[in-house]
């Protein structure tokens, strides 16, 4: 039974781009819930770390909303 990892912040200190991702199952794909570098300005010093519950909750809310049109 897939066990999904927990909500994770992307952060790039580069450009600042950020990223919380919510992934639903133990499958990731690149671009999509997880990220090696960059995609902003490519970048492949990105720091991760465990989402925030206000980062977490931004996600689900903006994940509902582009689910909604």
């Amino acid at each position: 039974m897939p066990i999904p990892p927990p909500p994770q912040t992307f952060i790039c200190q580069a450009c600042s781009w950020k990223k919380t991702t919510l992934p639903a199952s133990d499958c990731l794909m690149q671009g999509v819930n997880w990220y090696f570098c960059c995609p902003k300005c490519g970048d492949a010093q990105l720091t991760r770390r465990p989402a925030g519950r206000v980062e977490t909750m931004k996600a689900r809310l903006d994940e509902f909303l582009q689910h909604s049109d």
